[in-house]
């Protein structure tokens, strides 16, 4: 039992050693690529997908001019736009959209907490900075920065603080 925990973690380490590596060039190291990008076969890159760029390009550049989720939304159902999956838009989609920096071209590895209390991934929780690799200019830029980092700003401003206990 000793010796298979042993192998285990030691397994586990091997394979993000690998992951690490590829990460360090930029390389796409698992899973399906974000919306807006496919991979390069030969150099395992991420290229960009220029159908599915468009609705990232609408949803930043609605976001950044002030409409809220519901309005790209619609918009996007009403364009025909749908996920990496086919499935159609919703709001948890969106924002993963928008706060991930791959769109303003910066290739980013490690970034979110694997597993919550309950288990189950969360991205919402970031992992400390020096655990994260990110290069700026490792992938594609599909929106321009002032766009992006509008968008950053605009979600800073509008995330909620918390209930009453946090309120002044």
């Amino acid at each position: 039992e000793g010796m298979s925990e042993y192998y285990s973690r030691n397994l586990s380490r091997e394979v993000m050693k690998g992951m690490r590596e590829n990460a360090l060039k930029c390389h796409h190291t698992g899973g399906e690529p974000p919306l807006g990008f496919d991979i390069d076969i030969n150099s395992r890159k991420l290229v960009v997908n220029e159908h599915e760029a468009e609705a990232v390009k609408i949803i930043f550049t609605l976001y950044s001019q002030g409409y809220g989720y519901s309005h790209i939304l619609a918009t996007l159902h009403e364009k025909g736009y749908k996920t990496k999956n086919g499935k159609e838009f919703q709001k948890n989609s969106l924002y993963s959209i928008l706060t991930n920096p791959k769109y303003q071209g910066t290739y980013v590895f490690n970034r979110c907490s694997a597993k919550s209390i309950t288990g189950t991934r969360n991205t919402h929780l970031l992992k400390d900075a020096e655990d994260i690799i990110s290069i700026d200019g490792g992938c594609p830029q599909i929106v321009p920065t002032e766009v992006y980092e509008n968008v950053q700003k605009r979600i800073t401003e509008h995330k909620h603080t918390g209930g009453r206990l946090n309120a002044k």
